[in-house]
């Protein structure tokens, strides 16, 4: 064997030690099973999460990239930062236009391993344009398997599975609604938008009055909106986010969602 192929049978033998390590199979066991369909016909069945990308073209022409990963430590460790309760096993599942020789990314989410998690240009787990209203759902099917804070140090982190943070290429229209923000911004004027019937009119009411307290107004994008786009959502929406939290601290704002979660509990 020369040592070309050796160095890279090493490399593969230490990242399936990785994704296998004794701790988290024994944390979380059972194989994860996954169904992907695209409005509402089955397309494909696979067992087992990884980090390489399945494509398929579908029936609108969009060829689509899909990868469907193990959840990082961070993912955990981020979620029992806001509260200290028990969270399920999560995948990470990321898509991309595969069209062309080099994939476009397009999102990434978080959902549970046990768990029905869908895609479209109507929105659900993300908003995807280009899968169309009906859009791709994917089926994860594995036994429920519940994560605590004592259980971090069994989940492999970010770097050890590879992951790397990705971000979408703006489009020339999410670059205009960047500068409509940065220019709001400018002028003091600070906005959460969501889409109109998002939230429970009384928890919407909650947020509105508490938002205000800090001179940050809500604002509600219904279905004929010309705001209603995906650029619309990563371009202005999430310039401003990352304004807000810049301005008026992440803790501050998770300690709002808190309170909600706290007065409304069900």
């Amino acid at each position: 064997m020369n040592a070309k192929k050796s160095l890279f049978s090493l490399c593969l033998s230490l990242g399936a030690l990785v994704l296998t390590q004794p701790g988290y199979a024994a944390l979380c066991p059972g194989e994860q099973q996954i169904g992907l369909s695209f409005e509402g016909q089955q397309l494909d069945r696979w067992t087992g999460t990884s980090a390489s990308m399945r494509t398929y073209t579908l029936a609108n022409g969009f060829v689509l990239g899909l990868k469907v990963e193990q959840a990082p430590r961070e993912i955990y460790a981020r979620d029992f930062a806001r509260s200290p309760e028990t969270q399920p096993e999560w995948v990470k599942i990321s898509i991309y236009d595969a069209s062309s020789k080099q994939p476009r990314y397009l999102t990434s989410t978080y959902g549970g391993s046990n768990s029905e998690q869908g895609y479209s240009a109507r929105g659900g787990a993300d908003r995807v344009d280009e899968l169309g209203s009906k859009g791709i759902k994917l089926s994860l099917r594995k036994p429920e398997c519940q994560i605590t804070q004592a259980d971090l140090a069994t989940i492999p982190t970010e770097k050890e599975l590879a992951q790397v943070k990705e971000h979408p290429v703006a489009t020339a229209q999410a670059q205009r609604w960047i500068a409509q923000a940065k220019e709001d911004i400018n002028k003091g004027k600070y906005v959460i938008s969501y889409h109109q019937g998002s939230l429970p009119e009384n928890v919407l009411a909650r947020l509105t009055s508490l938002l205000q307290k800090d001179g940050i107004e809500i604002q509600l994008i219904a279905e004929g909106d010309k705001r209603n786009s995906k650029d619309y959502f990563t371009g202005y929406g999430r310039t401003m986010f990352d304004a807000i939290q810049a301005r008026f601290g992440a803790e501050h704002l998770r300690n709002i969602e808190l309170q909600l979660k706290q007065e409304y509990k069900s």
